[in-house]
């Protein structure tokens, strides 16, 4: 429960300040600078807390009395890969600014790259604290970096330094954060050389997690910079200066990110969902029991399908009034992006709960190959997309297509090796109820007006009532199915 609220916690803060920062920039070039910044850093951050975190977490769980040898290795280990990376980071950050052709992210990425050696340490101590199953602790630890972070970017931002002073402020709220974490947990004992893992060990057990991670990410992420890039030169070819360009370009970037903000929704609704499939597989292919590991994946593929489809289904139609009730009106130029971006991420969430499946049934590496074609595949649809699309009023639909066609690449591929593994997937009486479901639902959202925010929740609600409406007419939702439902809805 602590975990839990500490999550929800993180999530609340975080759209705060997606939904926040455009009205303290005032303007979309400096929103769009910030995102195009920090979207690839999250990459990095994003991967150094989930391995960092499992790895310490492990090791420390299955000795408790060699756990502060294995924090202060942990420590030692992490200062060396996050110190690596931010220094590559900063050393490099000029060639990332020429690659994504604004100089302005310069200054901007080497400030993140203390963000990014800070997160390298404070996932050693909260790894430490998680393996000790201290989550209370861990708990008051990630609440208090979630109001830190918060505080920091929405406050450098609004002392008037945009961009600039909102990574200023993440980063110093990362140092803090370290310097907090390690004065209350300890640098633990260096121990004796028999108390040490090898650091092969520590290495071979990160190395599929980073892997998997930076694949996971980047399709989550990678869209922005490849839309920054090829936004960038195509603006170069019709503006007046180069400023103008990055400028222009700047103002894309602005305008999609905020529609990846609702477009993001669906995932962070199921994710929880990859927390109940990973054990139960590991637990029936460890006993050998393939009819339960069977089971269990086609209920949380099945069940994630119907869940994300209520949630994509009205968002996508009414996409012009959700974005209306977060953003100024201007960045209602995203709408069409989200419309299409939403049942993108919703197959990008389904491929999560599969990849969970396939790693939990031993094999990582499947779930690894998967996500880097799909990663490959969203960064060369994006960039032909984009380049064919042009400048204009189909330029962020483009990028949503393009992002959505790898993801959907995820799921396919994902799909067709738990198929291989098990025999099961989803059944396809499942998927056409659920795309009758989910087009009651679109256009009962799209044809309610949704020009207020008032309206805007009206129509939410009304292709949410008719998508749910349409599961239980055709006997796709039963009894069991709001149960099932209401646990998963509990666990995130």
């Amino acid at each position: 429960m602590s975990i839990a609220g500490a999550k929800g916690y993180f999530i609340i803060t975080s759209y705060a300040v997606q939904l926040l920062l455009p009205r303290i920039f005032g303007e979309v070039e400096e929103f769009g600078l910030y995102s195009a910044t920090m979207s690839g850093v999250a990459i990095l951050t994003n991967v150094l807390i989930v391995a960092t975190i499992q790895s310490v977490s492990k090791f420390v769980s299955e000795d408790e009395s060699r756990a502060e040898v294995t924090l202060r290795q942990g420590l030692r280990i992490q200062a060396l890969v996050g110190g690596v990376l931010a220094a590559g980071l900063f050393v490099f950050a000029p060639l990332l600014a020429r690659l994504l052709l604004d100089a302005q992210l310069t200054p901007l990425l080497r400030i993140a790259s203390v963000v990014v050696f800070a997160y390298s340490l404070y996932g050693a101590a909260v790894g430490s604290l998680n393996g000790r199953h201290l989550f209370a602790k861990q708990a008051r630890l990630d609440v208090t970096f979630s109001t830190l972070r918060t505080a920091g970017i929405l406050g450098g931002a609004a002392l008037g330094f945009g961009a600039i002073g909102a990574v200023t402020g993440f980063a110093t709220a990362a140092a803090t954060i370290v310097s907090i974490s390690l004065i209350w947990i300890g640098f633990g004992r260096a121990g004796e050389p028999g108390e040490k893992l090898p650091r092969r060990r520590w290495l071979g057990f990160m190395a599929p997690i980073w892997t998997y991670q930076i694949c996971l990410n980047g399709i989550l992420l990678i869209d922005l910079q490849v839309l920054k890039r090829t936004a960038t030169e195509l603006a170069l070819s019709s503006a007046s200066t180069a400023g103008a360009a990055v400028d222009l370009a700047n103002q894309y970037v602005g305008y999609y990110r905020a529609a990846q903000t609702f477009a993001f929704v669906p995932y962070q609704l199921i994710i929880s969902m990859t927390f109940i499939v990973f054990p139960m597989i590991s637990k029936a292919t460890s006993l050998g029991n393939q009819e339960a590991a069977k089971s269990t994946i086609q209920h949380g593929m099945r069940l994630s399908l119907i869940l994300l489809l209520l949630v994509a289904a009205p968002i996508s139609g009414a996409a012009e009034g959700v974005m209306r009730m977060a953003y100024p009106a201007e960045y209602l130029v995203g709408a069409p992006a989200l419309g299409t971006l939403v049942f993108g991420v919703s197959a990008f969430a389904l491929f999560a709960v599969a990849a969970t499946a396939i790693s939990g049934a031993g094999k990582p590496s499947l779930a690894a190959a998967v996500a880097a074609v799909s990663l490959l595949t969203v960064i060369v649809a994006n960039r032909l997309l984009v380049l064919q699309a042009g400048l204009g009023e189909g330029t962020l639909k483009a990028a949503a297509l393009g992002t959505s066609i790898g993801m959907g690449v995820s799921l396919v591929l994902s799909g067709l090796v738990l198929y291989h593994q098990f025999r099961v997937f989803i059944p396809v009486i499942t998927w056409i109820r659920a795309v009758i479901a989910a087009a009651a639902g679109y256009l009962v959202s799209q044809s309610v007006p949704h020009d207020t925010v008032a309206a805007g929740i009206l129509s939410l609600g009304a292709g949410f009532s008719a998508a749910l409406g349409a599961l239980v007419v055709t006997r796709e939702l039963a009894v069991d199915d709001w149960v099932a439902l209401r646990r998963i809805v509990r666990r995130d």
